[in-house]
């Protein structure tokens, strides 16, 4: 017999706890995500998820396909922003991307050089926040970027990465050379954005539909995400989302140099694209957890338990 929401909530009150990271870093086995949280429970669903996130010193995480899902899955608003600072110097930038990149894998405790085409796969995944696809040419690896125009300008991002993978390719001990090529799939269409009621995220990618399966556990999620114009929820759920994201983008952004207008253009992503009511408080904080800014902000959390519902 099924068991309905207070029943798996008392059955997982009563399961022992997890064991704690000294360096406040988890990774779950089962959404394959990486969390930076004080306790090993599941940031996003606490009293209904099942699972204890894994501490790095316990168990080292399985493969770098983790960071790949914030990039694939999550709001392209660090890549967006990473594209919109991005502007002279892109060797330098590169070079500098991959050194921030490494110095990462080995925080996390992977063992990276174990997977050397997926670990470089996942660099450009989450640098572009668009999926690719791997072409073995007689002349080296072809990375084709979907969809590459509706994140960044490929005139800005192809020398950064060539520069990057140099890098990368001695450090992973690849001796293909690495190419890069784009496709646009999607068009003059716009990019999927949804929310998840139940766990409070929020999802970019594919086309836009009423509703999508989760694209994190498709076999096991009950819920549904929506899009973002049947739901209601508030700066505050995504402010939680990067509180709880390792600091993978911190890393990447702290690189770039600010310019003038990037308060205001960061401001115009969130209101106009994810429709968010912004505050300067709650854009100080997105800037903070994102790596815009080093001040010492505190950012209180969205509520562990949903309220939001669906709009109608």
């Amino acid at each position: 017999m099924m068991m309905n929401e207070k029943s798996v909530m008392e059955r997982v009150a009563k399961m022992p706890e997890g064991v704690y990271s000294a360096s406040s870093k988890y990774w779950c086995v089962t959404c394959k995500l990486l969390f930076d949280i004080d306790k090993p429970v599941c940031p996003y669903m606490p009293k209904m998820c099942i699972n204890t996130p894994v501490p790095v010193e316990v168990m080292k995480p399985e493969s770098t396909v983790s960071i790949e899902k914030f990039g694939l899955f999550y709001p392209k608003v660090p890549q967006k922003m990473m594209n919109y600072l991005a502007g002279s110097e892109p060797a330098k930038i590169g070079r500098m991307w991959a050194e921030a990149y490494i110095d990462f894998l080995k925080a996390w405790r992977f063992e990276y050089k174990n997977e050397p085409l997926q670990t470089l796969k996942s660099f450009i995944i989450t640098v572009s926040g668009s999926e690719t696809a791997q072409r073995v040419t007689k002349d080296g690896i072809v990375f084709v970027l979907t969809d590459l125009s509706k994140v960044w300008e490929k005139r800005k991002l192809f020398p950064i990465l060539g520069s990057a993978v140099e890098v990368l390719r001695d450090e992973l001990g690849i001796e293909y050379k690495i190419l890069f090529d784009e496709i646009d799939i999607l068009g003059e269409k716009a990019t999927g954005k949804y929310y998840c009621s139940m766990c409070r995220k929020f999802f970019e990618f594919s086309s836009q539909r009423d509703s999508v399966t989760c694209p994190l556990m498709p076999q096991k999620c009950v819920a549904v995400p929506h899009s973002l114009d049947k739901m209601r929820y508030s700066l505050k759920d995504l402010i939680a989302v990067y509180s709880h994201t390792p600091d993978i983008y911190k890393r990447l952004m702290k690189v770039l140099p600010l310019r003038e207008g990037w308060r205001e253009y960061l401001a115009a992503l969130l209101e106009d694209e994810w429709k968010f009511a912004v505050m300067k408080e709650g854009l100080n904080c997105i800037a903070s957890e994102i790596g815009l800014t080093h001040e010492e902000i505190t950012c209180l959390p969205a509520e562990n338990e949903s309220t939001m519902q669906m709009a109608g």
